[in-house]
């Protein structure tokens, strides 16, 4: 098999030419087609989260394994299975839900695997899909996408999920209220389709980049401002007054800080951004505005079932994604990491 590896933290990928495993047990080796590009993979690249504060959370002191294939939106053919894996179709098209659990701990046994103790991801601490083969540990985490144009089903595993899952944080909410997108590179387009296909109608998209709030408001949001010196203002300036949400796609301090500023009583702020922020709040505050502060990463099994079920229906805009070779995968984390795209990219078997 083929593979782009991390090597070396912080280095460029390398390509590696390796066996192909071999399944046993629930494990199905899947034939990589297609696999998004994600921000994660970037900072699975750098060797560290930025915590914020001067803090890291170091890959290497966490004793994740080098070398380490990255790629978590993984789209493929099953090729084989082990000898236990049931109700598995050979040739069949899935998406891979790569946020994994232990598999019997009571939150797995609820289909809550994305919040078990011992979860791993494949493309983070698990070889994931830079690569042509991929194997995934058991079929539950297989959704059969049939129907779907596989390059637009990939970023549904992670930045499609993702967002969905913050969108549903939402709820209950009256479809009038304002919600506030920061950031609209990939997620934040995602988030404004999962916002519409929950039936929300006043979405607001905010950025730094004017061309990325054009792109938000012709993929769905009601409204856009640039955020700038000023932003609340031009935020509350744009909704008419303060927003019911905010999902926080960046997470840097200056967007943390302006969940203070531009929610109203009982407004809820999620925050999915990795960039290394801090939120420093009166809890005094939160108490008498009875705001709501909520984190969110990746999504359930349930919730990826759930996600592509409404786009099978067609209740879901997919798009806006970029193909590219698998072999460009390390330009693509250069890309993405430059700012220089808008959407999704896809690597392409």
């Amino acid at each position: 098999m083929d593979s782009w590896d991390i090597v070396d933290w912080g280095q460029p990928l390398q390509h590696r030419l390796r066996e192909a495993p071999v399944p046993t047990g629930e494990q199905v080796l899947v034939r990589v087609t297609h696999c998004g590009v994600c921000h994660t993979d970037v900072h699975v690249q750098e060797g560290f989260f930025d915590l914020g504060g001067g803090q890291r959370m170091s890959f290497a002191e966490r004793g994740f394994p080098l070398p380490l294939t990255p790629g978590h939106e993984i789209v493929g053919e099953v090729l084989a299975a082990g000898e236990g894996a049931q109700g598995v179709a050979i040739g069949s098209r899935v998406l891979v839900n790569p946020w994994l659990g232990c598999g019997v701990c009571a939150l797995c046994r609820s289909d809550q695997d994305n919040l078990c103790a011992k979860g791993r991801a494949l493309g983070v601490n698990l070889p994931g899909g830079f690569a042509s083969h991929v194997l995934v540990p058991r079929p539950k985490y297989l959704v059969d996408i049939a129907g779907l144009d596989p390059a637009l089903a990939a970023p549904l595993a992670c930045s499609g999920v993702t967002t969905y899952r913050a969108a549903k944080k939402l709820q209950p909410i009256d479809p009038q209220e304002w919600v506030g997108i920061v950031g609209c590179g990939g997620l934040g387009l995602a988030a404004i389709s999962a916002l519409s296909a929950l039936g929300h109608e006043r979405i607001l998209a905010c950025d730094l980049d004017a061309k990325k709030t054009e792109v938000a408001l012709a993929w769905g949001a009601q409204a856009s401002c640039t955020i700038e010196a000023d932003a609340a203002k031009r935020i509350t300036g744009a909704a008419g007054g303060p927003l019911y949400g905010l999902l926080d796609f960046v997470g840097s301090d200056a967007t943390a800080a302006l969940s203070q500023a531009v929610l109203r009583k009982g407004g809820r702020y999620v925050v999915c951004g990795l960039f290394g922020g801090q939120l420093k709040a009166s809890t005094a505050m939160l108490a008498l505005r009875e705001q709501s502060v909520q984190g969110s990463y990746c999504g359930s099994p349930q919730d990826l079932r759930e996600l592509v079920a409404l786009a099978r229906a067609g209740k879901l805009r997919l798009g806006n994604v970029k193909p590219r070779p698998m072999a460009e995968a390390q330009q693509g984390l250069e890309d993405l990491a430059a700012g220089r795209v808008i959407g999704r990219q896809v690597l392409v078997a």
